[in-house]
């Protein structure tokens, strides 16, 4: 349940907390004082997006808090998933700053706004005024009757989903294959053309620097042999010779135990004897193999050239033109080799469909299981609500999957388009819901709905934003018990302008404005039972108090 809520400086709230009781609270007052505003700032507790425009005037930022009661295993396991610490309690914070930078927190844990919505359909559901259009909406029909916390479904839809995303991308390459068959025979000639001017390169990665490399060399052969024989020769002459650094060493080497440092100046001897040995003899072996061929430095020169000014025709470097080369020489392939090409990803496409349509028909079964339960709920619901002629059905179109390339049968959320029938009157056939529904018909089914759901989900709250418009007299009262028995279930928090919903809450908070220093603020006031009963008379009479409303008020309250 929603235990308190406490907002500041939002829109024209300045600074309100308001602690909540279990059952039912009914919030009333008069239009614009207020009341959905604080319908509003639960639903920004429950992942609502925030707008700048919602802080106060003057202010530089708003602020909602709200601390939620709960028993709800899934919503234990989705808490530690994120992170966040477990309590017997979920504190939800929001801050809307005038910067546009917004800071949602969760027992004292910063989430994203699509965590907040995860662990909010957990907690609670909210009704606001425009909701009810929902029924005229047949697209929202399938959301409607898709269960909150049910294992099965939920593994049925992720499974669908897996299997709806592959068979997809196998569509996309069959269709991309067939497109790209008719646009590849018209640039074949081309291709091949490429193909065998990229392939005369002879391209390998590196190979331009390569190139560079070893075309300095040739060029500056007679500077690097010269310099080469120099240095050999400074190491090995008449007048020195490596051989004298070893002589050297072995006289320190008969002295060596007489001083450690006789033994150190031996080892740093043979080291620079076998260091400059090894030096001496590669520079043997770069003089041996160095060569000058006029005709090699020429063909490197134009080898280089050419990759030169193939990489300024593609404006690509080498292992760009590599690349290309590759991708280029697999569509040839694929315009040689189309059938193959084509069958393969066929076949693809008939083996992800299989799968799919056998994901799909489970989830369809499985939905037209909960349908048929869906559909005795709602009309024992309707019976409460003085629809006691109604006749529901949950009509599901007929789908033929025959074609495994007909993939517009298959939608994100399965292959299921349904529609609510409904008949209300005895002899009528059943129509469309969304055509023949009055508004307080509309409100009637809408709230069979929520009471029906009500029973089957673990949600501590449920919020209805004037769910009772278009309805009076007897109805008004069915209703308000309707939503009394809601609340022996789940809290449940209602903005009323029927004195029969108002009469029978559990706790009642009046909404109201006032205007200090030419400012209006929101206030709320907790009802005695006293002030309860003339608030109730006035919402009987409108703007008169009178001896009969308010005996009338008592009863009521008294009665409920």
């Amino acid at each position: 349940m929603l235990k308190s809520l406490s907002v500041k400086n939002f829109a024209i709230i300045e600074d309100i907390h308001i602690e909540f009781q279990e059952g039912m609270t009914v919030l009333t007052g008069e239009t614009g004082a207020g009341k959905s505003l604080i319908i509003d700032t639960i639903s920004l507790l429950l992942g609502q997006r925030a707008d700048t425009d919602m802080i106060r005037y003057g202010q530089k930022k708003a602020t909602i808090s709200g601390v939620f009661s709960y028993k709800n295993s899934q919503l234990d396991e989705l808490l530690e998933r994120f992170g966040i610490s477990k309590r017997n309690e979920v504190v939800i914070t929001r801050e809307i700053q005038e910067n546009g930078k917004n800071s949602i927190r969760i027992n004292d844990s910063a989430v994203s706004l699509t965590m907040l919505k995860q662990i909010s359909l957990k907690l609670a559901d909210i009704h606001i005024q425009n909701d009810t259009f929902r029924l005229l909406n047949p697209d929202t029909y399938l959301s409607m009757i898709s269960p909150l916390d049910d294992l099965i479904y939920d593994k049925l839809c992720t499974s669908y989903t897996l299997a709806y995303a592959k068979y997809l991308e196998g569509i996309k390459r069959y269709d991309h294959i067939l497109k790209g068959q008719k646009e590849s025979q018209e640039r074949l000639e081309f291709m091949l053309f490429e193909q065998q001017e990229l392939n005369n390169l002879h391209l390998e990665s590196g190979i331009d620097e390569r190139l560079s490399s070893e075309i300095s060399k040739l060029e500056n052969y007679d500077k690097i042999f010269t310099n080469l024989n120099e240095a050999y020769e400074k190491l090995e002459n008449e007048y020195f010779s490596i051989d004298q650094i070893y002589e050297s060493a072995s006289y320190l080497k008969k002295i060596a135990d007489l001083d450690p440092s006789y033994q150190n100046a031996y080892d740093r001897f043979l080291d620079c004897y076998y260091t400059l040995d090894e030096i001496k003899g590669n520079l043997s072996q770069q003089i041996r193999e160095l060569d000058f061929d006029q005709e090699e430095l020429n063909r490197k020169v134009e080898q280089l050239q050419m990759i030169d000014k193939a990489k300024t025709k593609y404006k690509k470097s080498v292992e760009e033109l590599i690349s290309y080369l590759e991708s280029i020489t697999l569509e040839i392939d694929m315009v040689h080799h189309f059938d193959e090409v084509l069958e393969q990803a066929k076949k693809e496409v008939i083996v992800t469909y299989e799968t799919l349509k056998k994901q799909a028909l489970e989830l369809s079964s499985y939905r037209k299981r909960l349908a048929s339960k869906i559909e005795k709920g709602i009309l024992k619901e309707c019976f409460d609500l003085d629809l006691e002629n109604t006749r529901f059905e949950i009509r599901f179109q007929d789908i033929l999957l025959e074609d495994p390339f007909q993939s517009s049968v298959f939608l994100e959320t399965g292959i299921d388009i349904i529609d609510f029938m409904i008949s209300f009157n005895p002899g009528e056939p059943l129509r469309p819901l969304s055509k023949v529904a009055s508004g307080g018909e509309m409100s009637r089914i809408m709230l069979a709905f929520k009471s029906y759901f009500a029973g089957t989900s673990n949600l501590s709250l449920m919020v209805f934003d004037e769910i009772d418009t278009g309805v009076s007299g007897a109805t008004a009262k069915k209703i308000a018990v309707k939503m009394k028995e809601i609340s022996t279930i789940n809290q449940v928090l209602c903005i009323t302008h029927l004195p029969q919903v108002a009469s029978i809450g559990d706790q009642h908070i009046h909404i109201y404005k006032e205007i200090v220093n030419q400012r209006t603020t929101t206030h709320y006031k907790l009802l005695t039972l006293e002030e309860r009963i003339e608030e109730v008379a006035m919402m009987m009479t409108g703007d008169k108090m009178s001896l009969y409303a308010l005996e009338q008020a008592k009863e009521m309250i008294k009665g409920k």
